[in-house]
């Protein structure tokens, strides 16, 4: 009996130390300190948040939403984002891939009309890439990145997307120095730190000088600490307290994830999805039927797309369907006809039907590829392989389709 207790009690240590490492390699990949582990606040959160109640409610969102829990968990892994991104769209969307209104954030990461701007994602009448579930991820990965590049921390970055890079620019500049000025009091009220003190007071009075805040930063980043944030954030006002909750939130998950209480984050989706190209003018519903779907679930996957039909700006378009109906669709595409908008356009209709005799040849990127090799080994004009392909630069990645007509 005893020994049977000397082993019981070496297995919870052991445990308990292979999940306080885990635990300590959230912060670390953050960018946090370690001793933030023991951050009241953040304890609190974890309580909260691990609670039967709110596991289960989790829990239930994470299986409802399975698709587009493994598709973000896919793409985060494929970005080399910290494992704690993966738990932005459950805090914004809750997995939910929706519009809300015109100007309204929209898509499993919210992103508002002006961002989807600034990321180049399309959103107007016909199409909002904010709700193109792949699409979407990868833009928001690389603002995530952009942010670490500035802030050169993880959850500084994330706490940029969430509340704006210029409030967090400023509320970190003035903790840092604040915090300086804690450390050394002889110092305060010298030309120097005046001039920081009025850059900082210009940006917050006129929202002018931004680039003054990096200056600020990291001037004084060895100064700064986000406890001392934490701690001092009623008094001094940061940063929102909804933005410090907000991280402390994705802590509080990961944390949870480490001690596999979140089943449904590994739970299989239906199916996997396979981006392919649809020509333009196909009205959606001939998709589905073409490939034996049921057409809500297919405009489900396609919320990107508004309009029942797609649009005619452009030759073709990224449209999503199951992995296993890949075959069907090739098999299909070019046996559906565009709609018809006007006179002029049956013409044109009829003509792309007798010019299409063959199937494009489907090739899939390979290491070492480019569209010179591609356009050589098939006997293919380049322009025309690129044009084909709505591609406007070099760049493909490793497993993109691209569609080869002889």
């Amino acid at each position: 009996m005893y020994k049977f207790f000397i082993l019981l009690l070496f297995l919870v240590n052991t445990l308990f130390a292979n999940v306080l490492e885990d635990d300590l390699k959230i912060l670390k990949d953050l960018g946090l300190e370690s001793s933030f582990l023991s951050e009241k606040s953040l304890l609190a959160t974890f309580d909260e948040y691990s609670s039967s109640y709110n596991i289960n409610y989790y829990n239930n969102l994470l299986k409802k939403s399975s698709l587009n829990v493994q598709i973000v968990k896919s793409e985060i892994q494929n970005e080399n984002l910290p494992d704690t991104v993966f738990f932005i769209p459950l805090l914004e969307a809750s997995f939910v891939n929706q519009e809300r209104g015109k100007n309204s954030p929209a898509g499993l990461w919210q992103i508002m009309p002006l961002t989807a701007k600034n990321l180049r994602l399309r959103n107007d009448e016909s199409i909002d890439e904010r709700l193109d579930l792949i699409k979407s991820t990868d833009a928001a990965s690389s603002y995530l990145k952009k942010y670490y590049k500035k802030l050169d921390k993880w959850y500084l970055a994330i706490l940029a997307y969430n509340s704006g890079e210029g409030n967090v620019a400023e509320g970190v500049a003035r903790c840092a120095l604040d915090r300086y000025l804690e450390l050394n009091p002889n110092m305060n009220n010298t030309p120097s730190i005046n001039n920081y003190k009025k850059m900082l007071n210009d940006y917050r009075v006129t929202k002018t000088g931004f680039s003054n805040l990096y200056d600020v930063y990291n001037r004084f980043e060895s100064s700064y600490s986000f406890e001392y944030l934490v701690k001092n954030n009623k008094v001094n006002q940061y940063l929102a307290e909804s933005s410090i909750t907000y991280i402390k939130k994705l802590i509080a998950f990961s944390m949870i994830t480490n001690r596999d209480l979140f089943k449904s984050i590994d739970k299989k989706a239906k199916y996997t999805l396979e981006k392919v190209k649809a020509p333009k003018g196909i009205q959606l519903r001939s998709l589905a039927n073409a490939i034996n779907m049921d057409y809500n679930e297919f405009r489900n996957l396609n919320k990107h797309i508004k309009k029942e039909t797609l649009p005619s700006d452009s030759k073709s378009y990224n449209i999503y369907i199951p992995q296993n109906k890949l075959e069907l669709y090739n098999q299909r595409i070019f046996t559906i006809k565009p709609i018809k908008e006007n006179a002029t356009d049956t013409k044109i209709v009829e003509t792309k039907k007798t010019n299409i005799t063959n199937k494009p040849i489907i090739y899939i990127i390979k290491k070492g590829d480019s569209f010179e090799s591609i356009s050589k080994k098939y006997k293919v004009n380049l322009k025309k392989l690129k044009s084909d392909n709505n591609k406007k630069s070099n760049l493909i990645k490793i497993g993109d389709k691209i569609e080869i007509y002889k």
